[in-house]
């Protein structure tokens, strides 16, 4: 087992529907409101990007038969007196720290361009949807239950990265490669298609363009090279059993 620096950017998130990465806070009359920088501009905030991708991950991981912890509880997942599972691995957990840095998704410097300036560019990215909520026992819109959300403009473009420290898990007694951490989060970057709120009612289909080369240790690898042990995946938690 070995730690080993990598770097995977640009990525590359083209939102093809309206975004709604939500606050938490109202403002006047809009319920939801959509998070904005100190710039005033749509992005979308590391820690959102991370959960969805750790989900999509687990997706993976369960897929392929290997052991996925019960994130988010904390009581339900690896502790740091434990064998963590990949999951885990890759993503940090209760008492175990996580080497790696997830940047913000920011819009791309064209359309940062398009949308900076005064406040009637700003709030061009923005714009409002009056809903209901429904009832789910009745199948009908709830009765007193209208709201106001905000969403993001469709076909915006933001670029992220993630770069820092993964322990390495060898695929084939090979660590050049990333191992099983980099190759099952790179598999969980692609699988992700949807981000923020609203995905079954249209809001956030995405899709994450991965970069053709990323870095892992001190040379250049590429993504390809390292999708080819995707196969391999589901032998995790053997590899990581002989190895302890």
């Amino acid at each position: 087992m070995a730690r080993m620096y990598v770097q995977i950017e640009p990525l590359l998130i083209e939102v093809d529907g309206p975004l709604a990465v939500n606050t938490g806070f109202r403002r006047g009359l809009i319920h939801r409101t959509v998070e904005r920088d100190a710039e005033g501009l749509a992005y979308i905030p590391a820690s959102s990007l991370k959960g969805r991708v750790r989900r999509a991950c687990e997706q993976i991981a369960r897929q392929v038969g290997l052991y996925v912890c019960r994130a988010p509880r904390p009581n339900g997942m690896c502790s740091a007196h434990k064998q963590p599972c990949l999951v885990c691995r890759v993503f940090g957990s209760p008492g175990r720290g996580n080497g790696l840095h997830w940047q913000d998704a920011r819009l791309v410097r064209n359309y940062q361009k398009v949308f900076a300036g005064d406040e009637g560019n700003r709030q061009a990215q923005f714009y409002t949807r009056t809903q209901v909520q429904l009832s789910r026992a009745l199948g009908i819109a709830a009765h007193d239950h209208l709201f106001t959300s905000e969403f993001a403009i469709e076909n915006l473009h933001f670029e992220a990265g993630i770069t820092g420290w993964l322990d390495i898990t060898p695929i084939a007694d090979e660590d050049a490669t990333g191992g099983y951490e980099l190759l099952l989060l790179l598999a969980g970057l692609r699988l992700v298609n949807t981000l923020g709120s609203g995905g079954s009612r249209g809001s956030g289909h995405c899709v994450i363009h991965l970069p053709e080369q990323v870095t892992v240790g001190q040379r250049s690898i590429a993504v390809a090279e390292i999708f080819a042990f995707v196969s391999l995946l589901n032998e995790f938690d053997r590899e990581a059993q002989n190895g302890t």
